[in-house]
């Protein structure tokens, strides 16, 4: 289950990893770094959303699911500048993080995603396993889906076989991640 680790100004953070909360940059220590986490997040004139459950259709919500916390750190840090600067506030984005593919369908299976970013090596069902699970799913086929991973040509074609509409190859270039999320999200 997500956990909402609370609101920083005025956007959502949800951090769950290993099924706990925790910060994004903890290490999956349990959580010692509220602060600047937090602060990554901080967008003026978004409304604070308080429980996911109470979330309004309009928020774009993106799953990211990765294993490591510096990896997390950085889409994050793009997500929080696409909401400041292309959403201009006018949208709320709500940001939700799995450490694995089974930690992620549990998300999918209670919310709505606009996107999911998805590691493909990670602990206990890695990224073309989700992939294919969220792919063979009525209700999660249509979700635009991120493959990123340093794996070669091989872990891409395996990627987009299973499903997923785009590859990125780690380390991945901010402005990629930037122009690759709002390509997806169709956000000019």
């Amino acid at each position: 289950m997500s956990q909402d680790v609370g609101t920083s100004g005025d956007t959502t953070i949800f951090l769950e990893l290993d099924g706990q909360p925790a910060w994004a940059d903890d290490s999956h220590s349990g959580g010692t770094d509220p602060a600047g986490l937090r602060e990554s997040f901080q967008v003026s004139g978004l409304p604070q959303q308080t429980n996911a459950g109470t979330a309004d259709a309009s928020v774009i919500r993106v799953l990211i699911v990765e294993d490591n916390p510096h990896i997390v750190e950085m889409y994050s840090y793009v997500l929080k500048k696409l909401a400041a600067g292309d959403l201009k506030g006018a949208t709320p984005l709500e940001v939700h993080f799995a450490a694995d593919g089974h930690g992620a369908l549990a998300l999918l299976n209670e919310q709505t995603f606009a996107l999911v970013m998805t590691d493909l090596y990670m602990p206990v069902m890695d990224g073309f396993q989700l992939i294919e699970r969220i792919r063979s799913t009525e209700s999660l086929k249509s979700v635009p889906l991120v493959a990123i991973s340093a794996g070669g040509e091989d872990a891409r074609d395996r990627a987009i076989a299973a499903g997923a509409n785009t590859f990125l190859r780690k380390p991945v270039r901010f402005a990629e991640v930037m122009d690759t999320v709002k390509s997806l999200l169709r956000i000019t």
